[in-house]
């Protein structure tokens, strides 16, 4: 008997150190655990539900095997998920074992959460959550299995999707995303087969034969579409400039960099099908709008005479009238068709229809990608990014962009996406050269997270380094982020003194957290924020260090928002004038005039300030009406509602204290005290702030205060700076 102990034993341990998997059982749910077969700084998670795991196993397998050979310990989970708290117990389990977990990929069917009470998380999304149904107003997010500091109560599992949970994001936790690991996930997108595992298989096997092979980044192609931030040119021209900073050697060749804009060519998307289709491309992006399944290109043509104008009205009007056709609209629309465009009902008739039924479907399936589209066609880019609304809606049974550029049979393995719209204004391209360094993209991602970012695909994809200099940086570089290491001050102030600009940038950015978190004196870093900000010739390390001012928002921060309205780079002063209007200190109005164009190719930077402007103007119409509304006990909820939401994007700097005698009235119906204490919470950056920081400490200390009040309350405490 103890022989057989003893060579089962030697067996063990050959098995590992020849990295050969060693299985186990996790405790409780079933669910089976393969450990890492090497050893490595940091270790990475293969999360797969049993059927994909069963119909894909040697892939899967490759795949860890690949990952090993590379240095990353990697772990394979497999389960019948019932639920994601299952989940996510396996994942906070594995980040306390030793080497540190750097991320995870979520393979298959692995349960989706819906997020609800944290939309102030998102870039853009804000649709009323007592109004539209719980399908609509959340945000799908695995931000749930990333980030372990946020908090979330359980509230329903979907009725008819029952892969799909709703969550309520809680006010225990953080009230800020900062995921300690990095996600993806690997999701076939439906109606591109009927065999999804086939299609697993062969986007498996193409991951491997990328991290097998020799790619440096080199190679990039810009896309700009119609009616986004696009329309800006001063915007497009610029992204050359910019990404020369983090792509440099995509610039040693013409031919390897290509930057196009919808203007180009009104049915442009025939020449993106080649650009789609490159084998050469590194990386893609997509700046446009967006849907789950569509990715918006062209607008209409321009009309060149009043003729083209009519066709156009009409053709654009057929389109809306299936909206009302058949509802108790319908009439009301066909009347308002009548009076507004002088048109009669006739263009809707059935034999207008069929006489231009042709005309019309050619000229809206010029103008757009669609799946159909994209299943034609295989992505050659191994990096797609998709800087648009909806495009990584992998919750969509239907099928989403991000998914159809991933498993149509090209060379994609790795898509970023939003599940929910998007800020045209957000700024995307945050250290994006990481990925020229040879970093992993999941790097990336964790760096700048929002709720509603994804990756889609292989967050450990990594372009091949160029030298060994390089190399040794690049690894020393992602050990300290995948470890969250920040604490060792002295090697990102040796980064700051670099000559890189990319090194700068990061060094910026972890300094941040550094002083964030309580090591060094603000005020000292804030002075330093500002001369950088002055001083650096790099676009990409100005902007981000205007970014870290904005953390703060002391007087560095005015006066750093004040030098950068003057910025030569478009985004600088745009985020500045952003800034501003969060802040509301006056003595930014008549910088903020002076820096008003009337000039469309700066359209971005003059919609901020205006925006900005209205939101610290005392004596608007709007605002005035706003804050009568808000206060008139009498108005109705509905409408005191709608005009304390207005206050979610347009902070009223001047009239916190209002806002703050409503949050605190006893008197108050509770709903409008949670709905103004809610909106208080998005004067994160305000010169205001600390007054509602007091009021809500001493409300804390009321023992009859209403318990939703109390939560809310505590979320928005942890919200402002």
């Amino acid at each position: 008997m103890r022989k057989i102990q003893y060579i089962f034993i030697i067996c063990a341990a050959l098995c590992v150190m020849c990295g050969t998997p060693v299985a186990s059982f996790a405790k409780g749910d079933g669910s089976k655990t393969v450990r890492p077969g090497v050893k490595s700084r940091t270790s990475f998670a293969i999360i797969v539900d049993n059927n994909t795991f069963k119909h894909c196993e040697d892939a899967i397998m490759n795949y860890r095997a690949v990952l090993e050979k590379e240095g990353l310990g990697t772990y394979i989970v497999s389960g019948d998920w019932q639920n994601p708290d299952q989940v996510k117990g396996q994942i906070i389990a594995l980040s306390k074992r030793k080497p540190r977990l750097e991320g995870i990929v979520l393979v298959g069917d692995i349960p989706i959460v819906k997020i609800r009470r944290a939309q102030y998380m998102t870039t853009a999304f804000k649709m009323n959550e007592r109004v539209y149904p719980k399908e609509e107003s959340s945000v799908t997010s695995d931000r749930f299995y990333d980030d372990f500091d946020l908090d979330f109560s359980f509230l329903c599992q979907d009725s008819l999707q029952k892969n799909i949970f709703y969550y309520n994001l809680s006010e225990k936790g953080a009230q800020s995303i900062c995921p300690e690991i990095y996600s993806a996930r690997m999701k076939v997108p439906a109606g591109l087969s009927d065999d999804e595992y086939a299609l697993m298989n062969a986007y498996l096997g193409e991951v491997v034969a990328a991290h097998k092979e020799a790619d440096y980044l080199d190679n990039i192609t810009f896309f700009a579409g119609h009616g986004y931030n696009s329309d800006c040119l001063t915007l497009w021209r610029q992204k050359p400039i910019v990404y020369r900073e983090y792509f440099p050697y995509a610039f040693s060749k013409a031919s390897h960099n290509r930057f196009y804009n919808f203007r180009q060519d009104q049915n442009i998307k025939y020449k993106l099908y080649n650009e789609i289709q490159r084998q050469d491309t590194d990386v893609l992006q997509f700046s446009e709008h967006g849907d789950f399944d569509t990715q918006y290109i062209n607008g209409s043509p321009e009309a060149e005479s009043l003729e083209d104008n009519i066709k156009l009205l009409k053709r654009y009007l057929r389109g809306a009238y299936k909206n009302y056709k058949g509802t108790a609209d319908e009439e009301a629309f066909l009347k308002e068709v009548e009076s507004e465009f002088h048109l009669s009902r006739d263009i809707f008739s059935e034999e207008e229809y069929a006489a231009n039924a042709k005309e019309d479907s050619l000229a809206k399936s010029g103008i757009n990608i669609i799946l159909e589209d994209l299943a034609k066609l295989k992505t050659g880019a191994r990096v797609v990014i998709l800087n648009a609304c909806y495009n990584g809606s992998f919750q969509r049974p239907e099928g989403y962009v991000a998914g159809y550029h991933l498993f149509n049979g090209g060379k994609c393995v790795v898509a970023q996406g939003n599940t929910v719209n998007v800020l045209q204004d957000k700024w995307e391209d945050q250290l994006i050269g990481y990925l020229s360094m040879g970093m992993r993209i999941g790097l990336w991602q964790k760096e700048f997270s929002f709720i509603e970012s994804h990756l889609l695909g292989d967050p450990t994809f990594r372009f091949t380094q160029y030298n060994v200099e390089e190399a040794a940086m690049a690894d020393e570089i992602s050990y300290r982020l995948a470890a969250n290491r920040f604490e060792d001050v002295d090697f990102w102030r040796g980064l700051l003194e670099s000559d890189t600009p990319i090194y700068r940038a990061t060094a910026v950015k972890q300094l941040t957290k550094v002083i964030k978190a309580g090591t060094g004196q603000q005020s000292d870093f804030t002075s330093e924020l500002l001369d950088i900000l002055k001083n650096d010739t790099s676009w990409i390390v100005r902007i981000q260090a205007l970014n870290a001012l904005g953390c703060y928002a002391d007087a560095n921060c005015v006066a750093g928002i004040a030098c950068a309205l003057d910025d030569p780079y478009e985004a600088i002063r745009r985020q500045a004038v952003i800034l501003s209007g969060k802040i509301g200190d006056t003595t930014l109005v008549d910088r903020l005039k002076a820096s008003y164009s009337g000039h469309n190719d700066v359209q971005r930077v003059n919609f901020a300030i205006e925006t900005a402007l209205s939101i610290m103007d005392p004596h608007s119409a709007r605002n005035t009406k706003t804050i009568n509304t808000i206060m008139d006990k009498e108005a109705g909820y509905e409408r005191r509602e709608s005009a304390i939401r207005y206050l979610r994007n347009n902070p009223l700097h001047f009239a916190v204290d209002k806002f703050i005698s409503v949050m605190c009235d006893g008197e108050e119906d509770t709903d409008i005290r949670v709905t103004v204490c809610e909106a208080l919470g998005w004067f994160d950056h305000s010169v205001e702030r600390g007054k509602i920081k007091m009021a809500i400490s001493r409300s804390l200390k009321e023992r009859k205060l209403p318990e939703r009040l109390r939560s809310e309350m505590l979320k928005t405490q942890k919200r402002l700076l």
